[in-house]
């Protein structure tokens, strides 16, 4: 190697290398300068003038920045950690809505506006380690906390990813719970406080709605089939035992010394209803494969002792009881718990039941024999599907017909009766549908929900995702609406429940487009509900993540909330005299941080809390809901560009090869789909995304927009600059834009350049020349490098126009300021590329490989290529077993030997020179992929 510079391996040093390189490119405009400095710390790895072990610390030093830099983003958000602050806030709002009078007041704080849902799927990235670390720095930053945080980056985390699994996440979910519940402890509180000196006379009449909380976590069937109907029952046994025990605990707190003998009594029934449910779940935590134990554990429940509550009224009714004749401290402590336990019932959070579309279609198309798959939206399988439901009579029910059902569908249907018979029978439970692109498939639903006796607490809530279903959502629900019986439906529960997916509307076609498109959707909805003047209400769960791929909007929890309901919809809906619902995600690892301590929960409930309370910004003089020509040819233009790159084979060898690799396990559910349809579309919306941020190209956000109406160019930069709307989402593709790097996914192209090691093997010993071939020959006849080129040229000029557009608006960064935003990323890139051409390198030097192994060297190398480094270690690990010492049962044997003793057997030198030191490079590239995942907020 001819490198003799000094190695850049302190953040001050690699930006100035950086910044050097990048100044070339006026010289030499192929000039990379990331490659460039992957290259310098290559040689030097293959030179000894640096270790594995050094990059991987410098790798660390950079993840501590990029983690400290999030805290602080994090703390901003969350009023800078002061709860106080946060509540205070609030405060000021139901003051103000006071001085309207107590009737106003009551209208308000009795509303039931929505909630807050807890989802799971593939985002705990970071070890629990970490993340707890992580919130300690954002509630009190110090030394200490820092110095916590980098212990915890420098640790091993390959286990803990490995080791996800559902219980984890449900464990997880439960933490995060019970701070929410907290929180909303506080919210009722402050409610009453307020109400206590404005009315002092009315006070009491209060019933206060507390903003709802939910989960799917260990409920949710879309896209898997692991989670068996018995697990879904214990976890909600568990929680039902749980909060039953948290109630009576709460409830002997606020008594304290006062003698009530209703309160005292329903105290006691409280502790026992909570012994018997959890042991109740124990019985269902058990192989109920087998039938001896599920009639066990089915009688156990079902036989409804004197202990058992079974409906959260039997605990309301007490306190309505006891409120009037309380004292004042301890009446407006009863009146916040019965809003706690009306809201949460007797669970720890109400549930949110779901399946695929795909899984109702099997029992229309299998049981009934009806087709849902016409071009009329299935009108005449909705016609006969409406009036089964309107004459089908409820059937009965026990444990022995789930045991038996195969339908997951039908078997969901049951578990919802089960629930609500046997241990909570006030709770409300959703059943979301996703990939709803037919009427006749909510209609089916609706059907099987009557025939199993459960529609009247069930919200059979359709999910709009896919480029179909955001087209015609409108419509589906304007058809549905049309037919009787899904009209009464709709009146039975008060409010039609829908769902919008954020997630997977902006991987199918690009996330500003996909909010765009779910506005308009909203709009649809709510015009079509409110025609039919029904006199109910729209519950709008919009599902969405934590980062800029997946709809949350990266700045005031106010702007996110804004983003995914928009103020037009929220004033439209009230034009109409149409009553909104709003619910919103928060998901997993990265969700579960807003709610990670009390501190974190509370600023964030109360942020959803002022919102609520508060009124929408008028948005009629908004260019963008006027210039609808422009917005939505914009629109169009938009979609399709992301649709072609979909479709593209380029874009999907790019997501499929290598760059699956480098996206950690981060959650129990599989990344891609089974079965059905392959390439881009089989990746989940998440890990997609987390591949495209690992690859520094979170194109799916930032790109599209500089090749849409470039003929009117000069018309949409005034839109951007005077349309509120407009500029928030052309921000929401800024920020991504910030944070996407060419260099860095053109260098992975040089990487995995067959051409680039011919040229390397030639400035190498000879010796080592064979390595370098070997790569190039695994790499000779791979398009990996010709197709991340491809996509590379393609973003290229699309961002060229974009960052031309940019520089024409108000407030937009600099690309000078945005290079330097980037320098991290670049680094850790540099980093990454530098260790896996180092890997490639060590399996280039592997013997050749006996017959008998069933795998040979080319294998191997392509396993390393693909970035199944750990895979490999552990085939290498087995092919070449390690030496064994003196100190081992054989040297018990009497008979003498000759080798047997001895290292002869071993490979230890492979050990020493290649398996061991691939397995460092595995440790420290899974780190480098989570300190990448900072620059985005989140994982995915």
């Amino acid at each position: 190697m001819t490198n003799t510079t000094e190695t850049p391996l302190t953040l001050a040093a690699a930006q100035d290398f950086l910044r050097a390189q990048s100044a070339r490119i006026a010289v030499d405009p192929m000039t990379n300068s990331v490659f460039a400095l992957a290259q310098s710390l290559f040689q030097d790895i293959e030179a000894g003038r640096t270790s594995i072990n050094e990059l991987s610390r410098f790798a660390g030093d950079l993840h501590l920045t990029l983690i400290s830099e999030r805290a602080d983003r994090f703390r901003e958000q969350h009023y800078d950690a002061d709860a106080k602050a946060a509540w205070a806030d609030v405060r000021g709002m139901l003051e103000v809505l006071a001085e309207e009078g107590f009737d106003a007041f009551k209208a308000s704080v009795e509303q039931n506006t929505g909630g807050i849902v807890f989802t799971a799927h593939p985002t705990f990235a970071l070890s629990r380690a970490l993340r707890q670390a992580f919130t300690a720095h954002v509630t009190r930053p110090n030394k200490s906390t820092r110095a916590a945080l980098l212990k915890h980056i420098r640790e091993d985390s390959r286990e803990w990813n490995k080791g996800i699994n559902l219980n984890g996440e449900h464990d997880e979910v439960q933490e995060a719970l019970l701070n929410a519940a907290g929180a909303q402890q506080v919210y009722a509180s402050v409610i009453l406080d307020v109400a206590r000196t404005a009315f002092p006379d009315q006070w009491r009449a209060l019933r206060p709605f507390l903003p709802t909380l939910a989960s799917w976590v260990g409920y949710d069937l879309d896209g898997r089939t692991d989670i068996h109907w018995s697990q879904s029952l214990t976890f909600r046994l568990r929680e039902k035992a749980d909060q039953l025990a948290r109630y009576g605990e709460r409830l002997e707190t606020m008594s304290g010394s006062a003698k009530i003998g209703p309160l005292a009594r329903l105290i006691v029934r409280l502790r026992g209803a909570a012994k018997e449910t959890a042991g109740d779940a124990k019985l269902f935590d058990q192989d109920l494969t087998d039938p001896e134990k599920l009639v066990a554990a089915a009688n156990a429940l079902s036989n409804h002792s004197k202990r058992m509550i079974l409906d959260a009224t039997e605990i309301t009714a007490v306190l309505d009881d006891v409120i009037p004749d309380a004292d004042d401290a301890l009446a407006a402590n009863l009146i916040a718990f019965r809003a706690e336990v009306e809201s949460l019932q007797l669970g720890t959070a109400r549930i949110h039941l779901r399946v695929n579309a795909a899984q109702v279609r099997t029992v229309i198309n299998r049981d009934l024999g009806l087709e849902t798959e016409d071009r009329q939206l299935g009108r005449l399988a909705l016609a006969q599907l409406s009036q089964k439901a309107r004459n089908s009579k409820p059937v009965d029910v026990n444990f022995a017909d789930l045991f038996l059902e195969q339908s997951t569908a039908r078997r969901q249907f049951m578990m919802c009766a089960q629930i609500l018979k046997h241990i909570d029978s006030g709770s409300v439970i959703r059943f979301l549908i996703a990939e709803s692109e037919n009427p006749a498939t909510v209609m089916g639903a609706l059907y099987l929900a009557r025939q199993y006796g459960v529609a009247d607490k069930l919200d059979i809530s359709p999910l709009f995702e896919t480029p179909e279903a955001l087209e015609t959502g409108g419509r589906f629900i304007e058809r549905l609406l049309e037919e009787p019986e899904f009209l009464r439906y709709v009146k039975e529960r008060g409010y039609l429940s829908i769902q919008l997916g954020f997630s997977d509307a902006g991987r199918f076609i690009g996330q500003v487009a996909a909010d765009m498109a779910i506005e308009r959707i909203h709009n649809l909805i709510a015009r079509a509900l409110a025609a039919k003047k029904a006199d109910v209400a729209l519950l709008i769960f919009n599902t969405h993540g934590e980062s800029m791929g997946r709809g949350a909007w990266p700045g005031t929890f106010g702007q996110r909330f804004d983003h995914v309901l928009t103020p037009w919809t929220r004033n439209g809906a009230a034009a109409r005299k149409l009553p909104l619902m709003h619910e919103v995600s928060f998901q997993g690892g990265d969700g579960f941080l807003h709610f990670a301590n009390p501190v974190m929960a509370e600023t964030t409930y109360a942020a959803w809390c002022r919102r609520s309370l508060s009124l929408p910004p008028d948005t009629s003089k908004d260019p963008f809901y006027t210039r609808t020509d422009l917005v939505w040819d914009f629109y169009r233009s938009l979609r399709a560009w992301h649709e072609r790159l979909f479709v593209n084979p380029d874009y999907g060898r790019l997501l499929g090869d290598f760059a699956a690799g480098l996206v950690v396990k981060a959650g129990s559910r599989q990344k891609r789909r089974t079965g059905g349809p392959t390439g881009p579309r089989a990746l989940r919306a998440i890990s997609h995304n987390a591949t495209l941020q690992q690859l520094g190209i979170p194109a799916n956000t930032a790109a599209g927009i500089g090749s849409s109406l470039q003929r009117e160019n000069d018309r949409l930069v005034e839109l951007i600059n005077t349309s509120p709307r407009m500029h928030s989402l052309i921000l929401l593709a800024l920020n991504a834009r910030v944070v996407t790097s060419l260099p860095a996914l053109r260098a992975y192209a040089n990487v995995f350049d067959p051409s680039v090691w011919i040229a390397n093997s030639r400035m190498v010993d000879p010796e080592r020349a064979g390595a370098y071939r070997a790569v190039y020959y695994g790499l000779r006849d791979d398009e990996t490098a010709i197709s991340i080129n491809r996509i590379a040229n393609l973003l290229s000029i699309d961002l060229g126009r974009f960052d031309r557009l940019l520089a024409q608006l108000d407030d937009a960064p600099s690309p000078e300021e945005r290079h330097e935003g980037r320098l991290d990323l670049h680094a850790l890139h540099a980093i990454r590329q530098a260790l896996m051409m180092h890997a490639f390198v060590l399996v280039g030097q592997l013997p050749r490989i006996s017959e008998r192994h069933d795998a040979s060297t080319r294998d191997l190398l392509r396993m390393v290529l693909d970035m199944q480094i750990g895979d490999a270690v552990d085939m290498l690990v087995k092919i070449f077993p390690r030496g064994r010492d003196e100190d081992t049962p054989f040297k018990e044997l009497t008979e003498p030997g000759s080798e047997a003793k001895s290292n002869a057997y071993g490979y230890d030198r492979i050990h020493r020179n290649i398996i061991g030191p691939l397995g460092e490079i595995d440790r420290a590239l899974h780190g480098i992929s989570l300190a990448i995942t900072h620059a985005y907020r989140a994982f995915g």
